[in-house]
């Protein structure tokens, strides 16, 4: 049918706006889009000439987003000087420092390569600095550890830390920055524990050369862990025991052995005889009747958080009962203990489908990630150990894939970048969740309270990292945290907890994204424990000072509120409190 034609200016303009063609939209990339594309971990694709019209905002997310995914191809999130720090490059940061995060940071760096030239980054500051100085930002232990790589402060600078001391400083930070130099033969004084309750002073005792510690360490680590233990005895203290077990070094000593086998068998908190165990494992092989006695407790361990540290002293102690459970945990049903046992066989199992079927589920993330390496330790044959990489690019679990594509690429760069698999029932809530917050656009707070009545608030970021505060919601909402112990109290570095065995290992049976950035690790910064790339899960901590090596390779989820008196409260938190509940405030 014809149309009639129009018969004005106006209505030939009203009828081209008709029939035309919409002009295209300009192009964007917003958060949900990020978030789309980092669970995917697929580059989004957008032409060359499409992320160049994007809008400025739009193009740093895209930007960030690629770094995060890490793909084949893709920039490095982390600039070099943080990527690989060398000494040259942070000596001339030290020397152009000038704001107090510039100072700590290129401080911390030189401290961690050694550098005697670290307090550097502190010069030219005086006295009347100290009044400006941030009161979170602490400098006793950098400065300790500083001298003890030979620096020496000058005159100026002391007279600065002084003043600091003097206005803002922390006691329990001196005592135990003061401990480490006299430990070290810097300063004058007794190599005495002053305060066995301090664990900033526990800490810098440990740290501490053994000759001049010997004596006073073993004398109290044998009345605390004596050969009859009564855990009701008021003289039993689990959280000396545990770092006094922690400062035994590699050497075979009667007193040691005794106190680590007491602390095994008893029925001492988790922590504490993963202490013993670690110690054991810096023993040579022991003899009779030390070995029999760890034989024996070994055949009664019920702790699947522990076997990982049982299978590796047998497989020195007692090779052939190492191997002999090893086998049982292959077929058992914990994937703790599977992962374990594959990380301490010698040799591959004589069929290896059945354990790879055992793997085959999201849940079992831990025994392929010990695996992976045990694939070339029993030497399998390459195209037989290809074949099992390759397999694994099709596992149920995101990094399980990335990491046998890892593996894959370093043999042949080509080889495929894995494709994601689909969300399990809770992946699917976790990433609705995060879509949600996203488009809430506000920062969610989660209140943290401990035994003795003590509270902390958590302020965490969905822009930044949704998939990961998503993750601390549902897990908050479903009570997983509540009741757990903290397992983990460095003074002066992080306190970490989230663990459902009230140690370090576990997590929830499934592993969240990584979403790295550059936002700086000051003191009160929250982040998530990893033991790699994308292995974030339930496990989480909190920074007591800046710790700015861990910028950029730890997800930081957020800060906490009210630094000034959540900053002190977390120093003071004991090693074993009672995270009682874990609650999302609305």
């Amino acid at each position: 049918m014809d149309l009639p034609l129009p018969s004005s200016p106006k209505t030939v303009l009203l009828a081209c706006l008709l029939v035309a063609p919409a002009a295209a939209a300009p192009p964007r990339f917003t958060a949900q889009d990020a978030l789309r594309a980092e669970w995917d971990r697929q580059p989004p694709e957008l032409s060359g000439p499409r992320q160049a019209a994007l809008p400025a905002a739009d193009r740093a997310r895209l930007a960030l987003t690629l770094r995060r995914i890490g793909a084949p191809g893709a920039p490095k999130l982390l600039p070099p000087e943080l990527d690989q720090p060398t000494l040259a490059v942070w000596e001339t940061k030290a020397g152009q420092a000038r704001t107090p995060q510039e100072r700590v940071t290129a401080l911390a760096f030189l401290n961690r390569l050694k550098s005697p030239r670290a307090l550097t980054a502190l010069h030219g500051l005086q006295a009347a600095d100290a009044r400006t100085w941030p009161r979170a930002l602490h400098l006793e232990g950098p400065v300790a550890a500083a001298e003890l790589n030979g620096a020496v402060a000058a005159p100026a600078l002391q007279g600065f830390l002084k003043a600091l001391a003097a206005a803002k400083g922390d006691p329990a930070r001196a005592r135990a920055a003061q401990l480490r130099r006299v430990l070290a033969g810097l300063a004058p004084g007794p190599a005495q524990l002053p305060d066995p309750a301090d664990l900033a002073v526990l800490e810098a005792w440990n740290r501490g050369p053994w000759a001049p510690r010997a004596g006073e360490h073993l004398a109290r680590l044998t009345r605390v862990l004596p050969p009859a233990l009564d855990l009701k005895a008021a003289t039993w203290d689990p959280v000396l025991a545990q770092r006094l077990l922690e400062g035994l070094p590699a050497t075979r000593l009667p007193e040691g052995l005794q106190a680590a086998l007491t602390a095994l068998e008893q029925p001492t908190p988790e922590r504490v005889r993963a202490a013993a165990l670690e110690y054991l494992g810096k023993l040579p092989a022991l003899e009779d009747p030390w070995r029999t006695r760890l034989e024996t407790l070994a055949r009664a361990n019920p702790s699947p958080s522990l076997w990982g540290g049982w299978l590796a002293r047998l497989a020195r102690q007692a090779p052939a009962l190492g191997q002999a459970l090893g086998a049982d945990l292959l077929a058992g049903p914990e994937p703790l203990a599977r992962a374990a046992a594959i990380e301490q066989a010698a040799t591959a199992p004589a069929d290896l489908e059945p354990l790879l079927q055992r793997l085959w589920r999201a849940e079992e993330f831990d025994g392929v990630q010990a695996l992976l390496p045990a694939l070339e330790r029993w030497q399998l044959p390459a195209p037989q150990r290809r074949a099992v990489l390759t397999r694994l690019l099709e596992h149920p679990c995101w990094t399980a894939r990335l990491d046998a594509s890892t593996l894959l690429r370093k043999e042949d760069p080509a080889a495929p970048w894995p494709p994601v698999p689909a969300p399990t029932p809770v992946e699917a809530r976790i990433l609705a969740l995060a879509r949600t917050l996203l488009r809430a656009g506000r920062p969610v707070r989660l209140r943290l309270r401990f035994s003795g009545r003590r509270q902390v608030t958590l302020r965490l970021d969905p822009r930044n990292a949704p998939l990961n505060v998503a993750n601390l919601v549902h897990l908050a909402r479903s009570g997983f945290f509540n009741g757990r112990q903290v397992p983990r109290v460095v003074p002066d570095f992080v306190v970490q907890m989230g663990s459902p065995f009230d140690t370090m290992d576990g997590g929830p049976g499934y592993t969240v994204r990584c979403e790295n950035s550059l936002d700086w690790y000051g003191p009160g910064s929250v982040g998530m424990a990893l033991s790699g790339k994308d292995t974030g899960g339930s496990q989480f901590f909190i920074t007591t000072n800046a710790t700015p090596h861990l910028t950029g390779r730890y997800t930081r989820v957020g800060v906490v509120e009210d630094p000034q008196r959540a900053l002190p409260l977390l120093d003071r938190l004991e090693l074993g409190a009672s995270l009682q509940t874990v609650e999302v405030l609305r």
